[in-house]
């Protein structure tokens, strides 16, 4: 398949995960993918797989103004172009919101809702030059549905599903769609951040996990990335302001 022929996707988070599997299937059908993250490491590692030709790792935090601006000037210096915005990257602080300090419940917000606000407003000059683009919202079920213990993370995924929203309907009039989509759990290294589940006892979380979705089973990156792309494409060029679980059905459970 070539669907992404002369196409640009940058993913935040590209390093691993949903990120890695995303720009993997990208790459595969013809585009090519700028990555952007933290660990220097995990990113250069994954654009050293998939091609030097077709994979920039960039490293930058994507709440901070300075990284963004810096980041999207690299890729459409070297790529020409951004076509796709996959906000993908976030982080997971499990706290009550008794427990939830201030500087706690603030770094949440920056890494999960404000760092995809940034990195959209600096993309979408780029996108409406070309009167083309979407930006895609990695949200999470926990958006839609809170559970106990993990406030923070829940308003900001929320937070994530109304900034597509809005998006979608500021600049339809600019060629550009907005897009979020809400994962169930998936079998990503973001649940390393739980308290207790470390590398000794992952399979079992993930195997408990499982348990409480209808389908019997945590999902895969691939899954993920798969939606992701079908997103991306002229497949979906009818589809704009859309909230879409992906989720095993835990949402209905």
């Amino acid at each position: 398949m070539s669907r992404f022929t002369d196409k640009v996707a940058l993913i935040t988070g590209g390093g691993s995960g949903i990120g890695r599997a995303t720009a993997g299937r990208f790459v595969r059908e013809g585009g090519r993918v700028a990555l952007m993250g933290r660990t220097a490491a995990t990113l250069e590692a994954t654009a050293a797989a998939l091609g030097a030709d077709r994979a920039l790792a960039i490293t930058g935090r994507h709440e901070d103004p300075a990284d963004v601006q810096r980041v999207v000037e690299t890729v459409v210096a070297t790529l020409g172009h951004i076509d796709v915005l996959f906000n993908n990257a976030g982080t997971f602080r499990p706290r009550t919101i008794a427990e939830t300090t201030p500087a706690e419940w603030a770094a949440s917000l920056a890494e999960n809702l404000t760092g995809p606000f940034l990195l959209t407003r600096e993309v979408l000059p780029v996108m409406r030059r070309q009167r083309a683009g979407i930006v895609i919202h990695n949200a999470s079920t926990l958006g839609l549905r809170p559970i106990p213990g993990a406030a923070a993370y829940c308003v900001a995924k929320a937070g994530v599903i109304m900034l597509g929203k809005a998006l979608a309907l500021e600049e339809a009039p600019h060629g550009i769609r907005a897009v979020t989509i809400c994962p169930g759990v998936v079998n990503t290294p973001i649940h390393h951040q739980r308290p207790g589940v470390d590398e000794t006892n992952f399979a079992g979380f993930l195997d408990d996990m499982g348990k409480i979705h209808p389908l019997g089973r945590v999902g895969t990156p691939d899954e993920i990335a798969a939606l992701v792309c079908h997103l991306a494409s002229d497949e979906a060029s009818w589809m704009t302001g859309s909230v879409i679980t992906i989720d095993g059905g835990v949402v209905l459970a």
